[in-house]
């Protein structure tokens, strides 16, 4: 039997609500447990509000729950701007200082349970010590977790800032440890495996996924929630003879990922909403001139600014149709922290294969959650770029640079090669490159252009499959980082007798329109995502992968959409 335990943490910005939900993870991890961190905070650079929802489970987890076992409040400054994400009910604990503030009246309501926790009174009595270090005590012993591990865990992430501020943190962690009476520990009936697992974010898992399909050259422009990639990538590109660059605006950033990649090195960049919208012009080069390039969108509300510290799935359309004419490339999304590392491998390889833009969308629910997983180990997809071989003088011929193939790709010659000079611009162009206006000359390059994309073989990895155990009857459709929750949803309603098949989609476009048909043929198609409009559902109705008679679960962000919401909306479109 699993179990799983859900806590938050929440209090204005410099509180340690994140400070205290990434030791509590981290000694979980020691402790042998799986475990899964997404963290809330507003707009503002500094103060504002800040939150962390951590799970804890003895099996792999990253669906969000939906309501919180314990929830530990240093305060109640701005809680009312994301205290709907933060899931309570009767079931749940509340711990605060009640001497302090009173209860909100919102959660008055949820008739969850109030334990006081004499917070500030701990804290005066111990000069320079910090309210999240008692918090991290106080809640590690509400919920079991072994003293040893979470004391390994502050010396693990903080023994850099030396042994006098390890030993006066752990000081008050012990005392949070033993302040309030623990009747029951949630996990004290729990056995985990002793095992080395991975403690990393979705961002993370990104970079490194590059990092193994061979990324060389990284440049970007800071943008939220997205710098965490770059971040990760500087210090550990260099070790593999890479370079990481940070330009001066997205247009740069793009345009120099084009020139590195066509002098042979294999590059990328990471960005959100805001950027991608000004790395469209470029992307188009990418396309025009078949230069291979990744571009990383962790999503966030939009349009505009938008919601920059928070999650949506709502720049699907601009991913796929965004650019001007007629623009064939790649685009993908990882359905979970672990499976960015594949999917962003993957992404490099049929950049490089195909020569062309590959766009991966994850999001900030998926980039900044931190989880401990498996390690995800590495995998060959057998995807290079093709390299023109440099000839003896005697045999060089004409370089056709755009000509036709049997697979539609043309090997690429490596600047400073004589004789394998070529023009790659944005205007259209011959074969040889030469520009062109030719109505023929630009048919054949558009049915070059796409024909690579659309007729190469993605194989298995275009999306993840959970058929019914006994049959079904019903198909649900999902994809990113809604995942998780749909088939936590699914699995649970089979598990009550319902015949539900599960389609995760990685490969958005080309979408796999008549695989898609094929499995939910005859069956009600249920389409599900965070968004407003319905973007995937309508784009799947437009390629012909579904019919009218499927039906669309869509919701904004920045709510996720949580488990009981899935199922009810299944019960009730399939009644």
């Amino acid at each position: 039997m699993s179990h799983v335990i859900t806590v938050s943490i929440s209090g204005s910005g410099g509180s340690g609500a994140v400070t205290a939900g990434s030791v509590l993870l981290k000694g979980m991890a020691n402790a042998g447990f799986y475990g899964h961190l997404s963290r809330f905070s507003g707009p503002q650079i500094r103060g504002g509000e800040s939150a962390v929802i951590v799970n804890f489970s003895d099996h792999p987890v990253e669906y969000a729950a939906d309501a919180s076992d314990l929830h530990f409040a240093f305060d109640w400054r701005g809680f009312e701007r994301f205290g709907d994400e933060i899931p309570l009910d009767r079931h749940s604990r509340i711990l605060y200082d009640t001497a302090q503030e009173a209860l909100p009246e919102s959660l008055e309501k949820t008739g969850a349970a109030v334990v006081d926790v004499p917070l500030h009174q701990e804290v005066k009595h111990r000069k320079g010590s910090h309210p999240s270090s008692f918090a991290i005590g106080i809640i590690a012993a509400q919920i079991g977790l072994p003293y040893a591990s979470l004391e390994k865990a502050v010396q693990q992430l903080f023994g850099k800032k030396g042994e006098a501020f390890v030993s006066g943190m752990l000081d008050a962690v012990r005392t949070g440890f033993h302040l309030l009476e623990t009747k029951d520990p949630m996990i004290k009936h729990w056995q985990p495996e002793q095992t080395t697992r991975w403690n990393i974010s979705g961002n993370e898992a990104c970079a490194l996924g590059a990092l193994r399909g061979g990324i060389k050259f990284v440049a970007a422009y800071p943008i939220t929630p997205a710098s965490d990639i770059v971040e990760y990538l500087a210090p550990r590109i260099e070790q593999t003879g890479g370079n990481v660059l940070i330009a001066e605006d997205e247009l740069a950033a793009m345009n120099m990922v084009i020139g590195s990649s066509f002098g042979g090195k294999p590059s990328m960049t990471a960005t959100s909403g805001p950027g991608f919208s000004l790395m469209t012009e470029a992307m188009g080069l990418a396309i025009a001139s078949e230069t291979p390039a990744l571009v990383i969108n962790v999503m966030r509300g939009g349009p505009s600014t938008g919601l920059p510290t928070k999650s949506e799935q709502t720049d699907l359309n601009q991913a796929l149709f965004g650019m001007h004419g007629e623009a064939p490339h790649v685009v993908l999304a990882p359905l979970s922290i672990a499976d960015c590392v594949l999917t962003t491998q993957w992404a490099v390889g049929l950049a490089e294969a195909l020569q062309t833009l590959v766009v991966l969308l994850s999001d900030q629910r998926l980039g900044q959650s931190r989880a401990i997983i498996d390690a995800v180990p590495s995998k060959t997809f057998g995807l290079k770029r093709k390299v023109l071989p440099e000839q003896a003088q005697a045999e060089k011929k004409s370089y056709e640079r755009y000509g036709m193939t049997a697979d539609h790709v043309t090997p690429m010659a490596i600047p400073g090669n004589t004789g394998e000079c070529y023009t790659a611009d944005g205007l259209e162009h011959t074969v040889t490159g030469k520009p062109s206006s030719a109505a023929s000359d630009h048919q054949q390059q558009l049915e070059k252009r796409s024909r690579k994309i659309t007729r190469f073989a993605y194989g298995e990895m275009w999306a993840e499959i959970v058929k019914a155990p006994k049959g079904s009857s019903i198909a649900v459709l999902t994809w990113g980082s809604a995942f998780a929750n749909v088939k936590k949803a699914v699995l649970e309603l089979n598990s009550e007798g319902y015949g539900i098949d599960l389609i995760a989609l990685r490969l958005l476009m080309p979408l796999q329109a008549d695989e898609i048909w094929k499995l939910s043929e005859e069956k009600l198609v249920i389409v599900i995502e965070q968004s407003h409009s319905g973007q995937l559902y309508h784009y799947c109705l437009g390629q012909g992968a579904i019919d009218r008679s499927a039906v669309s679960l869509a919701k904004p962000g920045p709510l996720v959409l949580k488990t009981t919401e899935i199922k009810d909306f299944i019960r009730e479109v399939s009644a």
